[in-house]
């Protein structure tokens, strides 16, 4: 009976992730409320509070879902690329593939949004994400370069250069200088 409640329990979970998802990238952060949510889910506003009794532990749900594939996902495209391709050019692939991903774009920016909104727990959470995606960075930076000793300025350079991309794509401007930027971050 165990698995069985745990296995619904997890079902639930993800159909008010994926629910709330859909509504926030439509919608907005703020034009979202835990009733909309717990209403096109299908579910009661208390089996939502159970899960998730506040917006914000959602959101930090589900953008800290979106930075972990999203960290798997860069990872896994690195460690495929062709061997004879730059580090520059791999770079720009990575840029330009996240900045065609709208829906990750914004979340993107709410888990920031989240993390500077003045409430601790939420930076705090926030600022633990990205060492994570910093170290996955930099992993990925070392399968890219070899001997690099300044992986730690690279992947903060990368990770705050992609901040502004994603805010810039955000905003619809279209003409990146994506390539320009890779081959500057790179030399």
């Amino acid at each position: 009976m165990g698995k069985m409640k745990n296995a619904d329990s997890a079902k639930t979970r993800e159909k008010i992730i994926s629910t709330a998802a859909f509504l926030i990238t439509k919608q907005g952060a703020e034009n979202t409320s835990l009733s909309d949510i717990a209403r096109e889910s299908g579910i009661s506003k208390g089996t939502l509070y159970y899960y998730y009794p506040t917006k914000s532990e959602l959101l930090f749900e589900i953008t800290s879902r979106h930075m972990k594939r999203l960290s798997e996902d860069i990872l896994h495209w690195v460690s495929n690329m062709s061997a004879d391709l730059p580090p520059e050019k791999i770079l720009q692939a990575v840029y330009s593939l996240l900045t065609r991903a709208s829906k990750r774009g914004r979340l993107h920016l709410y888990l920031i949004y989240d993390g500077i909104s003045g409430d601790e727990a939420s930076a705090t959470r926030v600022r633990t994400i990205y060492q994570e995606w910093k170290n996955t960075v930099k992993e990925g930076i070392g399968q890219l370069t070899s001997g690099n000793p300044d992986k730690d300025i690279l992947a903060e350079l990368i990770l705050a250069c992609l901040d502004g991309v994603f805010i810039q794509a955000s905003l619809g401007i279209k003409d990146i200088p994506i390539e320009k930027m890779t081959r500057h971050i790179l030399r």
